[in-house]
């Protein structure tokens, strides 16, 4: 299970991967992430930190202490996600 609490380490991390997942191609600055999942901004920062070091986030640029940042889709990580969210959101169709 060391893998999967490695990407799913707390509820906000959930929350924030799974905000990505839903909007891919998009980019956002921290303060846009934390308002629409409703996470505190400074948690939003150590979870944006902890998906960048597995490379599940890439920064797009950084404005003085503004970071834009956007799914990383070429990470197989990211690949497998992306069809785990699309094949549970299927199961709960039927």
């Amino acid at each position: 299970m060391k893998e999967l609490e490695e990407i799913f380490q707390n509820r906000a991390q959930i929350k924030v991967i799974q905000f990505f997942l839903e909007n891919r191609g998009k980019a956002f600055n921290l303060s846009e992430v934390a308002e629409k999942v409703k996470v505190a901004h400074s948690t939003v920062g150590r979870v944006i930190k902890q998906l960048l070091g597995q490379s599940l986030v890439e920064e797009i640029t950084r404005w003085k202490q503004m970071r834009i940042v956007r799914l990383n889709e070429e990470n197989e990580k990211t690949k497998i996600l992306i069809k785990f969210l699309e094949d549970i959101k299927k199961l709960k169709k039927q």
